[in-house]
């Protein structure tokens, strides 16, 4: 069963990425319970995971199944754990599960969408209550600037469950799920990133840190590496080789560098292009080239280059949740790329092509503003 596989796969990378035993069981709840087959080959198939981690999964699945094939496969699997040298606690026998059971709250939810042209981007998470709805965090983040917004409330389910579908439709940006603890990481980033820059945090993030900080996971590595092997994706020199073409991608269409930074270096290709001095056409090309990597060279040389390679890390992550994994795998090569020293003879095609792309918007944007202005000349 191809899709037995493809869980314990997931269980695998989640292992591998520490995830703990609560957090597995829960993304395990809602696909166990309704097919005994399908129930009774992942059990089967867990006994191939030699970690300490698969025989507490297992015996949290034991406690809940009340199908005596798949339990007798379950314990089968124990054993066979137990048997490769995994250590497997011992449990009491399994007793009737109580008629009046505590209602119990369903797990967290993340939810976050991709970066815009500012490196910002939205970040949703939902903390049930129990017997209730829960508690409705939404955010808007900044990799430079920290909390940009932030707001929380109390939400029945029926109002938590229609407010996420109106975000999943209205957001400029899709919206994909993520793993809370990391939603939550991302908060407490963007909240140290405020108090560094001295930022005005929001109040509503002040009431709500201590949960935050309570569901959050340090993690060392962005999500998208517990689905795309770095190695794999490094190996494949045709995916760098294309690395321009994301910028013609709807979630990257609106990325260009901020005008601030980018405004000399128009103004220098504006000059070229108008010099008096006449060219040929492969000398005025040569001139533009040179300014490209001007700019290159002084605005990639240092932290922005990896403010960048987390940005398509991040990217990477969302495109891959949207069953989009080619564009994935290409977002990847390019941030993996950005870890090494910025060669000019062989820039990345990525950021040479975001250079290129947003010194012609804002020399598009002035010759629109100019072509608007009335003009001062009397016609007879």
């Amino acid at each position: 069963m191809e899709e037995v596989e493809k869980i314990v796969e997931q269980v695998r990378a989640d292992v591998r990425e520490g995830r703990s035993e609560d957090e597995i069981f829960q993304s395990l709840e809602s696909l166990l319970g309704k097919d005994p087959t399908f129930d009774e080959r992942f059990a089967e198939s867990l006994a191939l995971l030699a970690d300490p981690t698969v025989p507490r999964i297992l015996q949290r699945i034991l406690k809940v199944s009340t199908e005596k094939h798949v339990q007798k496969m379950i314990k089968r699997s124990l054993y066979r754990l137990k048997s490769k040298g995994v250590f497997v606690e011992e449990t009491s026998p399994r007793k009737e599960a109580s008629i009046l059971r505590p209602l119990r709250a369903e797990p967290p939810k993340g939810m976050g969408g991709g970066f815009d042209a500012l490196g910002e981007r939205l970040l949703i998470l939902v903390i049930p209550r129990s017997g209730r709805g829960g508690e409705v965090m939404e955010g808007v983040i900044s990799d430079t600037r920290g909390l940009v917004n932030f707001s929380g409330q109390e939400m029945t389910r029926k109002g938590a469950r229609i407010f996420l579908e109106e975000i999943q439709k209205e957001s400029p940006l899709p919206v994909v799920e993520m793993e809370a603890s990391y939603v939550a990481f991302l908060f407490a980033q963007a909240y140290q990133i405020t108090l560094e820059r001295k930022g005005a945090v929001p109040q509503d993030y002040l009431r709500l840190k201590g949960e935050i900080e309570r569901l959050k996971k340090d993690y060392e590595k962005p999500l998208i590496n517990a689905y795309l092997l770095s190695d794999e994706v490094r190996e494949e020199d045709w995916l760098l080789r294309r690395g321009g073409d994301l910028l013609k991608t709807d979630l990257f269409s609106g990325w260009r560098i901020e005008e601030v930074l980018i405004r000399p270096y128009a103004d220098e290709v504006r000059e070229a292009d108008e010099s008096r001095i006449v060219l040929h056409p492969t000398q005025k090309e040569a001139r533009f080239q040179g300014i490209y990597q001007k700019a290159l060279s002084e605005l990639f040389s240092g932290e922005r280059r990896f403010l960048y390679k987390r940005r398509l890390e991040e990217m990477a992550y969302v495109l891959f949740k949207l069953g989009r994994e080619e564009e994935a795998r290409l977002s990847l090569a390019v941030a993996l790329d950005l870890e090494k020293p910025l060669n000019l003879i062989q820039p990345n095609p990525f950021l040479l092509q975001l250079v290129v792309k947003s010194i012609f918007i804002l020399l598009a944007e002035a010759d629109e503003r100019r072509a608007k202005e009335p003009s001062l000349i009397v016609k007879p």
